[in-house]
């Protein structure tokens, strides 16, 4: 029914919120105390009074299901008769056309946990204030104890349901109760935060015959119109053989006139690490509430939010990233609340393909050549595949997109070629998540000048450390000045070589069965290294490994390294120096 008050008044606006007044005078029955068997010895609650019961949300908890049920007080209660004091307030107790009481995260302890013999059932409650340019304030009546204000709650009455006994009819007089007043079974616990306090007509809570005294909660006041309280816990100790019980409970709390229900806004980005900005998800603010939708850079603004507590989601977000759950925030009147999400992706690739033909007068095998494609992007990685078998087309998968600038653009390289074959660096435009571009590549091959040959070859990482192998050849070239007509020989080896700081130089030994038996290797700075190796007696014609060295991969970030050979002493059992004459073939070592 309408409030009753003056134009100052709520009563004035056409809300139609039950109001529970004319209790200043409430008289109950005094009952026997219980006989409890822990904690203080306290009056059991009253005989249901007619009025409160009429204005009690009644919670019905299911201790085996952990379900619990609300419902809200039904019938019609009579104004208050007295004169409001203060302007704008209206004395009540709420009902469910004004409020909404929420229960979450149920709890049910040990038996004897928290006292012994007894279960302790506790869930959180929030506050949710229907009204439209009303707020809830501290009450008037009943007066709560001295020093606490905000919306109070207090249970007057519990029952155990049972499947015989006393039979009620509530609701809309469609729902049936089945309920059997035990006093001894059930009882609030210290989970709600006040001590037994007298609401009405005792003066003495440890008094005889005392039976208007009751734990309560107090929430934190004004309540908004719209808004929706933090959540508070409160909670029962009951016997481990009840199944079920309600409990009815009181809301507490003036009424003030507030003006249009007060609003924020809630705004903020939805990037990825990985992708960037995320665009075109939508970010709502309670489920099926307020919504907003990010823009190209990510940001989203959401107008005319409710105060109060929201949690913000989101939704719609593109494939391959995941969803970083919600977040809860508090709404505050004509204020921005910044709410930003990082959402981890799988990072954009697409596929590099393409053939390699082969010209020119040498055919050499392109097994072992590498294929490189190196995104623009910024924050990319290189990928890599090397040829093998005689195949001559490759493929990259997983290649990354990036985002910004280059997105989707690369170049693509060939390297570790056989000598006297080159060829130029391709590029491609345009890839797209899941999708591929052709890279095809002409590879020009001429026999190359006789040379000996150095080669310096990087083997698997493997464990963190990887080895360099050091290989000489003096067979490709036989050079009349030295030994005539016979095979050219060597005696030593002596190079300084560079590459990554990311790998930590260990040790060099010498190669399996290579008469080279004397390595000798320092690092002086990071990132170089000095080997020297010779042997005794007549020089060798064939090819050798003159030096196997071991490193450390550290870091990450991916890339390659090449070695840098600088040879300084290769020389002949009597004499001549094999430097000037000698190809060097580096190693490239893709770095994780």
């Amino acid at each position: 029914m309408p409030f009753a008050g003056t134009s100052g008044r709520v009563g004035a606006r056409t809300q139609t919120v039950r109001i529970l007044a004319a209790l200043a005078a409430l008289t109950f029955g005094a009952c026997e105390p219980a006989t409890n068997n822990y904690g203080p010895v306290l009056p059991p609650p009253p005989p249901d009074n007619p009025q409160l019961t009429r204005a009690a949300f009644i919670f019905h908890v299911n201790t085996q299901t952990h379900q619990i049920s609300i419902e809200a007080p039904s019938g019609t209660v009579a104004p208050n008769p007295q004169p409001s004091i203060i302007p704008g307030l209206n004395f009540s107790l709420i009902a469910g056309d004004g409020i909404t009481l929420t229960a979450s995260n149920y709890f049910a302890s040990t038996v004897g946990q928290y006292i012994p013999g007894k279960v302790r059932v506790r869930f959180d409650l929030s506050i949710t204030n229907k009204l439209s340019s009303v707020q809830l304030i501290t009450p008037t009546f009943p007066a709560p104890p001295p020093g606490v204000t905000g919306v109070l709650l207090f249970p007057f009455a519990t029952h155990v349901t049972v499947t015989s006994g006393g039979v009620s009819v509530g609701g809309s007089g469609d729902t049936v109760f089945v309920e059997l007043p035990n006093t001894g079974q059930v009882a609030p616990s210290v989970d709600w935060d006040g001590n037994p306090y007298n609401f009405f007509n005792d003066a003495d809570c440890t008094a005889a015959g005392a039976n208007d005294c009751y734990r309560y909660e107090a929430f934190a006041a004004p309540v908004a119109a719209g808004a929706t309280t933090l959540s508070r816990t409160i909670g029962f100790d009951l016997d481990p053989t009840v199944a079920n019980f309600s409990a009815k409970i009181i809301v507490a709390a003036d009424l003030q006139n507030s003006g249009p229900a007060p609003t924020g806004t809630i705004a903020g980005t939805v990037t990825s690490p990985q992708r960037g900005a995320l665009s075109g998800v939508t970010v709502t603010a309670n489920t099926g509430g307020f919504t907003g939708t990010t823009n190209g850079t990510g940001a989203y603004s959401i107008a005319n939010v409710t105060t109060g507590s929201k949690t913000v989601s989101l939704s719609g977000l593109p494939t391959g990233c995941t969803d970083p759950g919600s977040q809860v925030v508090i709404v505050n009147p004509s204020a921005t609340t910044t709410v930003n999400f990082s959402v981890t992706c799988t990072a954009p690739s697409g596929t590099v393909s393409g053939t390699i033909t082969r010209t020119g007068t040498a055919a050499p095998s392109l097994d072992g050549t590498v294929v490189t494609a190196t995104p623009s992007a910024a924050g990319t990685t290189s990928s890599s595949t090397t040829l093998a078998g005689g195949v001559l087309t490759y493929s990259i998968p997983a290649v990354q997109i990036g985002t910004g600038t280059g997105a989707g653009n690369g170049s693509v390289a060939l390297s570790n070629l056989p000598a006297g074959c080159t060829t130029a660096t391709g590029s491609y435009t345009g890839l797209t998540l899941g999708g591929s571009q052709t890279v095809n590549f002409t590879v020009n091959c001429v026999p190359p000048p006789a040379f000996y040959q150095y080669n310096a070859v990087w083997g698997a990482i493997s464990g963190g450390s990887v080895t360099l192998t050091l290989n000489f050849d003096p067979s490709t070239l036989n050079d009349p000045a030295i030994n005539g007509t016979g095979a050219d020989d060597y005696v030593n080896f002596q190079a300084q070589l560079t590459y990554s700081t990311r790998l930590t130089f260990v040790s060099c030994g010498n190669g399996a069965g290579s008469p080279f038996t004397n390595a000798t290797a320092n690092s002086p700075s990071a990132g170089t290294l000095n080997f020297l190796n010779f042997k005794t007696g007549a020089g060798v014609t064939t090819a050798q490994v003159v030096g196997v060295c071991t490193f450390t991969v550290t870091g990450t970030g991916g890339g390659s390294t090449t070695t840098n050979t600088t040879i300084q002493v290769i020389d002949t059992f009597d004499g001549h120096s094999l430097v000037a004459n000698t190809q060097k073939h580096e190693g490239t070592l893709t770095l994780p």
